[in-house]
């Protein structure tokens, strides 16, 4: 169960993606007028950014995140969290940030490496300083289970990430809306 709840762990930690973008959202230069769209909704008009700087942002975050996962870097994962991020359950457990971390320290002790880590970003809603979005996540890793050997380990699972806006940067807020997990040691369904 144990061995169970530190594969899951993984899932939550990571929150990344393949995404590759330039940072733009906290620069204040002009975008140009290809890239502006002014759209009219229930008589307000809204002019738009359709270069899509927060996609673009966050897509950074998450090679920052991959980078720091493939290199075994607590510190720098961490780093990527917001003081008071916190991950919910399915069950309705509150994981906290001193949580994550000593559930990422002991997967990572446990991880050989990876093999690949491939994160989808769906649509983003953007609500004043805070970013969500469902977020598509397979990552593949060799893996030290409770038998000592190394296996192959392919989780995958669909939760919607929530993203705070700070002076250094976006963070990881929260994590929640975890569902469609799937689990694979060796190709085969793990049976705890």
């Amino acid at each position: 169960m144990k061995s169970r709840l530190l594969l899951v762990s993984f899932i939550l930690v990571v929150g990344s993606s393949a995404v590759r973008a330039a940072l733009s959202y906290s620069d204040p230069s002009p975008t140009a007028q290809s890239e502006r769209k002014v759209k009219t909704k229930g008589g307000k008009s809204f002019d738009r950014d359709k270069s899509k700087p927060v996609r673009k942002e966050i897509g950074d975050w998450y090679q920052s995140n991959i980078a720091a996962f493939n290199a075994k870097d607590v510190a720098a994962i961490m780093a990527l969290r917001a003081d008071d991020f916190h991950t919910m359950t399915p069950d309705g457990k509150v994981n906290t940030r001193a949580d994550m971390e000593t559930r990422t320290k002991l997967l990572l002790d446990r991880i050989d490496h990876f093999i690949s880590q491939d994160f989808q970003i769906g649509t983003i809603d953007l609500q004043g300083d805070l970013a969500s979005a469902d977020i598509t996540q397979r990552t593949v890793r060799m893996q030290r289970l409770p038998d000592g050997k190394l296996h192959k380990v392919e989780a995958a699972v669909v939760q919607r990430e929530t993203w705070k806006r700070t002076p250094q940067g976006w963070k990881l807020f929260t994590v929640d809306n975890i569902r469609d997990g799937v689990l694979l040691v060796d190709d085969q369904p793990y049976k705890p």
